[in-house]
C-alpha cells in the first residue's frame, strides 16, 4: 500500500512508522487506528480465569466481590478520559471488560436460581425491572448523546474540550441482563432482521469502515446528514461485497477442515482397536503353536 494511502486511512504520519511484520504480531506502537482493539481482547483473556477462579472460590457469596469491583469501574468510568484510543493500554479499558464478565456472571447465578427455586415472575417483579431498564436506556441515550436527561433535570454535562469515549459498559451490559431474564419489547428491536443482518457483516464493517470514512468525496461533505447516510450506506455495501466474498466462504472452509479432521479423529479411533484385536490373535496364535511344540516334544 502506498505511502499516501496508509496516511489517509492509517493515520501513519511517516513511512518508516510503518512495519507490518510488528503490526501483525500486534507491537504496542503499531496498533495504527482499528488495529489497537484485538490485542486489548487476546490480553483480557489472560485476566479472565482470575476473575472466574475468584467466583468459584466464593461459591454462594460470589456477589462480595462485586461490591468493590462496581465501585472501581463506576469511578474508573467518571474519572477516566479515553481519548487517544489507538494508544491506549488494557488497563483503561478494563473496566469495560469486567463489567461485561460481571454482567455474565449475574446473569447465569439468577437464571440457576430461579431454575431451582422455581420462582415465577409477579406483575410487581416485571414493573420493578421495566423501571430499572427505563432507567438504564434514559442513562444510556444521555452520556451517548451528552445532554437528555441531563439537561432536561437541570444538570448539563461540562462541553467536552476533545473527543473521548462515553463510559456506558455498567448501564448496557445490565440493561442486557434485565432482557435475558425477562424479555421485552427492547429484545424484539434486538432481533429485527436488518440489526440480525448488520451483526452478521459487522467484523466488515469494522475492518473496513475506515476506507469509506477516511475518502475524501466523503470527508468533503459539508452536510451532516448527506455525510451520514453516505457513510453508512457504502459501509454496509462494501462489507456485503467482503463478507460473501471472502468472510463466509472462509467460514465455510473451517467447516469443511473441521468435518474433515473430524473424520480422520473418528477413523483413527476406530482403527486402533482393531489394531488391537489383530495383535491379540496374533499373539494367541503364537502361544497355540508353542503349546504344540512343546507337548508334542513330550516323552509320554
Amino acid at each position: 500500500m502506498p505511502f499516501e494511502y496508509k496516511n489517509r486511512y492509517y493515520r501513519i504520519t511517516k513511512p518508516e512508522d510503518f512495519n507490518l511484520f510488528q503490526t501483525l504480531t500486534f507491537h504496542p506502537e503499531h496498533r495504527h487506528y482499528i488495529l489497537w482493539t484485538l490485542p486489548l481482547e487476546i490480553a483480557y483473556y489472560f485476566v479472565l480465569p482470575g476473575f472466574v477462579l475468584v467466583a468459584l472460590k466464593l461459591g454462594r457469596f460470589w456477589w462480595v466481590m462485586f461490591i468493590p469491583l462496581y465501585a472501581w469501574v463506576i469511578h474508573g468510568g467518571l474519572y477516566t478520559i479515553r481519548d487517544n484510543f489507538h494508544r491506549q493500554p488494557l488497563s483503561k479499558h478494563l473496566p469495560t471488560f469486567v463489567a461485561g464478565s460481571m454482567a455474565a456472571a449475574i446473569f447465569v447465578k439468577l437464571e440457576a436460581w430461579v431454575k431451582s427455586t422455581g420462582f415465577k415472575f409477579g406483575t410487581l417483579h416485571i414493573v420493578g425491572l421495566r423501571v430499572v431498564e427505563t432507567a438504564l436506556i434514559a442513562v444510556y441515550l444521555s452520556v451517548v448523546f451528552r445532554g437528555l436527561f441531563f439537561n432536561w433535570l437541570g444538570v448539563p454535562l461540562p462541553r467536552p474540550t476533545r473527543y473521548s469515549m462515553p463510559f456506558t459498559s455498567v448501564n448496557l451490559s445490565l440493561l442486557f441482563v434485565v432482557e435475558m431474564i425477562q424479555p421485552s419489547s427492547v429484545s424484539l428491536i434486538f432481533e429485527w432482521a436488518g440489526l440480525r443482518y448488520l451483526g452478521k457483516i459487522s467484523f466488515s464493517v469494522y475492518v473496513l469502515h475506515v476506507f469509506v470514512v477516511f475518502t475524501p468525496p466523503i470527508q468533503e461533505q459539508t452536510n451532516y446528514y448527506d455525510k451520514m447516510f453516505a457513510v453508512f450506506g457504502l459501509v454496509v455495501l462494501l462489507a456485503t461485497a467482503s463478507y460473501y466474498l471472502i468472510e463466509y466462504p472462509s467460514q465455510l472452509l473451517v467447516q469443511r477442515l473441521a468435518s474433515r479432521f473430524a473424520e480422520q479423529a473418528a477413523w483413527e479411533h476406530q482403527r486402533i482397536p482393531n489394531e488391537g484385536d489383530t495383535d491379540s490373535g496374533e499373539l494367541d496364535a503364537a502361544r497355540s503353536s508353542v503349546d504344540l511344540l512343546v507337548n508334542h516334544n513330550k516323552p509320554w
